[in-house]
């Protein structure tokens, strides 16, 4: 199963796929809603209803680009867990940096595709584009008829979607994007660590940011250093979380490689150096390490009842006849056979 963080609400199911909510995503609706009921005038909830709404339709767009990518390169996707930002469970992808930089990269794209198609519509009504720009302070966000807001909204929304996801920044698209473009140079690890540090540099520019916007003066109930603050520690502690979930995996690659002819001590003495996780966040880790052990048996059957048809389209049409996920298909099965023969 792909990687499902915690605090994650599922909420239906299609077909092999879990939909849900991170409480995240919950929080800001509710923080949105709040803020909604301090502006005068009736219309103000309706407004906050209405901005959650476009918020829920704009990230559920950005992550169905991930998904249909993700797909496309042969990927899986078991789970959809929509953040504020995006979405915070991402598909098991094969270990190539094409395939992660063409699936983080669909993220933003549709975000893009979204202000792109609104751009025209806002200055064929004669808003001030301009005064949106601004991820922080837009001028005029809900100002106008109902159908002028929404479209203001549905620009704004996915223009602050787009550059914020671009960050390179855990666990958003920038960071990942910035790993498949390493991972060429260096190895998988190496990148990994490379875009946790980043990650780290930005939580901490986001943070003077925060300092250098203290002093603005905003009509707004909450400053706006507040949810830049809010932000950094967020993207500080996802820093924190891809490192754990790197040294995991680096320890089951130790631990499924080791050659035990020489006995147990000296896997023992590799790995006594390394400080285990404890209590909760232990239970967690292992959770999620067999939760991925279950998942890629299971792919595995699947995708070895598969091999048949595949391989009979084949003989009949032709490399050319399948598509790009039964090749996939075909390749991973195939690799498996020979590392099972070479062992």
């Amino acid at each position: 199963m792909s990687d499902v963080p915690p605090f994650s609400l599922f909420l239906a199911r299609l077909r092999r796929m879990h939909l849900g909510f991170h409480a995240l995503f919950v929080a800001v609706a509710v923080f949105v809603l709040f803020l909604s009921t301090s502006h005068p005038g009736e219309e103000a909830i309706g407004y906050g209803v209405l901005a959650v709404a476009v918020l829920l339709a704009s990230v559920a767009a950005h992550e169905a680009g991930h998904a249909l990518i993700a797909l496309r390169v042969g990927g899986s996707v078991d789970s959809v867990v929509l953040g504020p930002l995006g979405g915070l469970a991402h598909p098991e992808l094969p270990r190539e940096p094409q395939a992660e930089l063409l699936t983080a990269l669909a993220g933003p794209i549709v975000n893009l595709a979204i202000v792109l198609i609104t751009l025209p519509l806002l200055f064929a009504t004669g808003a001030n584009v301009w005064e949106l720009i601004s991820p922080l302070q837009p001028v005029g966000l809900i100002t106008g008829a109902w159908w002028a807001v929404t479209l203001k909204l549905a620009f704004w929304i996915n223009w602050v979607l787009f550059i914020v996801n671009l960050l390179p920044a855990f666990p958003l698209d920038g960071a990942r994007v910035l790993r498949a473009l390493l991972v060429p140079a260096l190895d998988y690890r190496s990148a990994s660590l490379v875009a946790v540090r980043t990650t780290k540099l930005t939580a901490v520019g986001v943070c003077i940011l925060a300092w250098l916007v203290s002093d603005i003066k905003s009509a707004d109930v909450l400053p706006t250093w507040v949810p830049l603050a809010l932000f950094a520690v967020f993207i500080w502690a996802s820093a924190r979380a891809e490192a754990t979930k790197q040294e995991e995996s680096d320890w089951e690659e130790d631990l499924f490689s080791y050659d035990f002819s020489q006995g147990y001590t000296s896997l023992e003495r590799t790995m006594e150096p390394q400080r285990r996780p404890v209590g909760a966040v232990r239970r967690w880790i292992e959770q999620r390490r067999e939760q991925r052990r279950r998942k890629r048996r299971s792919m595995e059957r699947e995708e070895e009842r598969q091999v048949d048809a595949i391989l009979v389209r084949l003989h009949e049409k032709g490399m050319e006849g399948l598509s790009a996920k039964e090749r996939a298909v075909l390749q991973r099965v195939s690799a498996r056979y020979r590392d099972r023969q070479g062992s």
